[in-house]
């Protein structure tokens, strides 16, 4: 069976490929997610290790919806315009039967390609992951969808259908079923030879590309998570197993290879754990609250382990507050100064932790960053020398969209914390 099939129907185009959905080129892609998008695993994780955090925090200003909801967000890197977040697990799950559910899914989703005006649309195998529905019957009910929908069509979409085994571990011939129930639901299909347009090979993060390692180290985390969902299901399964079935001898041999990938993937994110890179936040309170949205931009480096701030609202009462912004300041690896004509005004601000994280990065023992905040004339301060965020060091003020602001400075930390990790495991091999 090759790794792909193309097929005509009505005036549009089916294609059913075996590969990873965050290739296509389609204009929207389908993540299936439970209520809150968390986007912990499966489809929806290597959609946000491929398309970065952008899309997470563009999700988290529409949570949380309901079952059956499709949710609308931006594709951030991916080369689609939009992810449509297909809602298959939470609270309601259990009031709606897998079909039905599968069925408004997809039809929620080509509802919102016409209100789009959007001509294409990769699905994956809708709630065939953690939701748990089996390829057969997901295949027979996107199937009765999507031929109802572009019989009655009157434009021509292109419809994709990833089928994707993110463990490595099943072979083509384990999704002939999905093939066979999806080609007989649809008799009109005709088999079309030409190639199809967005099978593309996904390019190989290396360490030396920013983000590298850090989507190497999540996307581990998000399959040892998945692993380990898998692994409980297994064990309750062969738990209420009768005897030495068949069955049984299939569970078993797949409960070992999962075994197996779960000790994998925990060296593989030992080797690579090296402790957070501390950051240090220089402000003036009077831009406190451009400190907490970056810092909403910055949580996702933080879940992930890759770095740890540190500003002044984090002392504790009782300490002695400069001794703990020197003593933090001092031991800091990155240092972020959030410029803003009140930073240059403030006296503690610009002479003493400014003239303290110049002197370490002159010593080459910390990284300065000047985020600008504010317009403000900050070239002639001692940092001026220095490369700013966001992009060109336009201020985050004259950005249209502010959280696109943080996202750009956001971006342009993980690469240097990327930089200086590698950095450190290389000084130590």
């Amino acid at each position: 069976m090759e790794a792909a099939r193309s097929y005509t129907f009505e005036k549009g185009r089916i294609n059913v490929v075996f590969g990873n959905i965050t290739s296509s080129t389609a204009q929207a892609v389908v993540s299936s997610d439970d209520c809150y998008i968390t986007m912990g695993g499966g489809v929806s994780g290597e959609i946000l290790v491929a398309g970065g955090q952008e899309i997470m925090i563009d999700a988290a200003k529409k949570v949380p919806a309901k079952v059956g909801d499709v949710v609308v967000t931006t594709a951030g890197r991916l080369k689609a315009q939009y992810v449509f977040h297909a809602i298959t697990i939470g609270r309601q799950s259990d009031e709606l039967e897998p079909a039905k559910l599968v069925r408004q899914c997809v039809s929620r989703c080509f509802d919102l390609l016409d209100a789009l005006g959007l001509q294409s649309i990769a699905f994956p195998a809708i709630g065939a992951g953690a939701a748990g529905f089996s390829y057969q019957d997901v295949a027979v009910e996107m199937a009765s969808v999507i031929a109802d929908r572009l019989s009655r069509s009157h434009r021509s979409i292109d419809v994709t259908l990833y089928l994707f085994d993110r463990f490595g571990s099943l072979q083509l011939i384990d999704f002939i079923r999905f093939f066979e129930e999806f080609a007989r639901r649809m008799p009109q299909l005709r088999l079309d030879n030409a190639p199809i347009p967005d099978v593309i090979a996904p390019p190989t993060p290396t360490a030396a590309e920013p983000g590298g390692r850090l989507a190497r180290q999540q996307r581990d985390r998000l399959q040892l998570t998945a692993l380990t969902d898998e692994r409980a299901k297994l064990e309750e399964q062969l738990a209420s197993s009768t005897g030495l079935t068949e069955d049984e001898h299939v569970l078993r041999a797949r409960l070992t290879v999962v075994a197996n990938e779960r000790i994998r993937l925990l060296k593989s994110l030992q080797e690579a754990k090296t402790g957070p890179i501390s950051l240090f936040v220089s402000y003036s309170h009077k831009d406190r609250e451009f400190r907490e949205e970056l810092e909403k931009h910055l949580a996702i480096l933080k879940h992930l382990g890759v770095i740890a701030t540190w500003n002044d609202r984090r002392i504790e009462a009782g300490t002695e507050w400069r001794t703990a912004i020197d003593e933090n300041l001092r031991s800091a690896q990155v240092i972020l100064l959030l410029v803003s004509p009140d930073f240059i005004a403030s006296d503690y601000c610009y002479d003493v932790e400014v003239k303290l994280a110049m002197d370490r990065h002159e010593a080459h023992e910390a990284s300065v960053v000047p985020v600008i905040l504010r317009e403000v004339m900050w070239d002639q301060a001692p940092f001026g020398k220095l490369q700013a965020l966001p992009a060109d060091a336009k201020p985050v003020t004259a950005w249209v969209n502010r959280d696109a602001a943080f996202a750009d400075v956001a971006r342009g930390i993980r690469g240097l914390v990327e930089s200086i990790a590698s950095q450190a495991k290389t000084a130590r091999a």
